[in-house]
């Protein structure tokens, strides 16, 4: 039977949730990176919220919203395996807990500075945004097999810079037919070898041990996300760019707890707010000397990053002018975006949802995805060069009684 809750726990709640929404919200996208996700899980969020209002003894609501916020997200993920705006790959994202070897990250981070071009775009291209062989072929002008070979030599050279570093453990132990661990783990040993592997694993727990470490060489890769991966989410309100959303993660490589972050952005549209895990941070904004029209950004973390972990954050920009849309006929509107992601080259993901009940008219170029549910969400893929920009027009129709 369903408890009955009393008319001044609801008022309650209703009071708590108009207060804290926005918030709960933007934490739900800083977990998700997906717009369309993070509504779902606010409705789930409140409906938690209200089923144990009845406990709820005080304290920091927004706080409690939270804590609700992110046991809906993480249920989610058990249940649908799933983790952003896109795929990105067979691995699940860095845990917020989870601590890398800094040897090994720099290891890993060299050894993808130093790839061939082509192999670090394959690379990219597949772990980062998530593109099949074919459309790696297709983007890069040759073979699939051309485009497997290049993302398998990728890994391969990521796997020898971690052996590099384990040399001196693997010395201990002479390996059956010199089998590498490291081909091992990622299963592209032939099956009768692989099968001596895996009887010399089961009585040789320092191999073993070392074969585990060595399947997290994609969660590493995940870690150093922030080296070749940006999301943009926008969000359109009317006629207008209502909110602009950038998730930001990365991984503490530096010998010291790191306690303030600090970036730069662009002077013409300063930031409303910056969340870490879902926590609001305090930061200061100064005009940048070094680079004219920039603003230097200062903010003091919530939770230190020790070295080794990650940090995830989400950075919050205003409503604009509506510059980026324009009225092109009566009902008619047409919205540009353009975002130079940075000095390496990155897989650049793109979300943009329009108004809710507009008609799509035309995208250029076209999206690879296109979510249709109430509202529309669009998304792009690319990888660009260092300072390549990312461009994109699209027009639709609003019913005159919106207007």
């Amino acid at each position: 039977m369903q408890r009955q809750i009393a008319e001044p726990q609801l008022e309650a709640l209703q009071r708590m949730w108009e207060s804290h929404r926005e918030s709960v919200r933007r934490l739900l996208i800083g977990l998700g990176r997906d717009l369309d996700l993070a509504d779902d899980l606010l409705q789930e969020t409140y409906l938690r919220a209200r089923a144990g209002i009845a406990s709820y003894r005080g304290g920091d609501a927004r706080a409690w919203l939270a804590a609700i916020a992110r046991s809906a997200f993480h249920t989610h993920l058990r249940q649908r395996h799933v983790r952003a705006e896109v795929p990105l790959g067979d691995h699940e994202s860095p845990s917020e807990d989870a601590t890398y070897d800094r040897a090994e990250l720099l290891a890993v981070r060299q050894t993808i500075a130093e790839l061939p071009p082509a192999l670090r775009t394959a690379l990219i291209m597949k772990h980062y945004a998530g593109f099949t062989y074919r459309e790696i072929a297709g983007h890069m002008g040759c073979p699939v097999g051309t485009a497997k070979w290049r993302v398998s030599k990728a890994l391969g050279a990521l796997r020898a810079a971690l052996r590099a570093e384990r040399r001196m453990a693997m010395a201990e132990c002479k390996l059956p037919d010199e089998i590498s661990l490291i081909d091992y783990a990622y299963g592209v040993r032939p099956e009768k070898e692989a099968a001596k592997m895996k009887a010399h694993l089961a009585e040789c727990a320092s191999c073993r041990e070392q074969a585990e470490e060595l399947g997290q060489v994609a969660s590493m890769l995940d870690a150093l996300e922030g080296d070749h991966k940006q999301m943009h989410l926008v969000e359109l309100d009317g006629d207008r760019v209502s909110t602009l959303y950038v998730s930001e993660s990365h991984v503490n490589a530096s010998e010291q707890t790191i306690p303030v972050i600090e970036f730069h952005s662009g002077s013409g549209l300063p930031l409303a707010h910056i969340y870490q895990e879902g926590e609001e941070l305090t930061f200061t904004r100064e005009p940048c000397a070094d680079f004219e029209g920039t603003d230097h950004y200062t903010a003091s973390l919530a939770h230190p990053v020790a070295p080794g972990q990650s940090i995830h954050y989400l950075l919050v920009y205003p409503p604009t002018d509506g510059s980026e849309t324009k009225r092109v006929a009566e009902g008619r509107f047409s919205f540009h975006w353009k975002q130079c992601p940075g000095s390496n080259e990155t897989a650049y993901v793109q979300a943009l949802r329009l108004p809710p009940g507009v008609k799509l008219l035309s995208s250029d170029p076209e999206p690879a995805e296109t979510r249709g549910n109430g509202t529309t969400t669009l998304i792009w893929r690319a990888v660009l060069a260092s300072h390549e920009h990312f461009e994109c027009t699209v027009e639709y129709e609003r019913p005159e009684s919106a207007d």
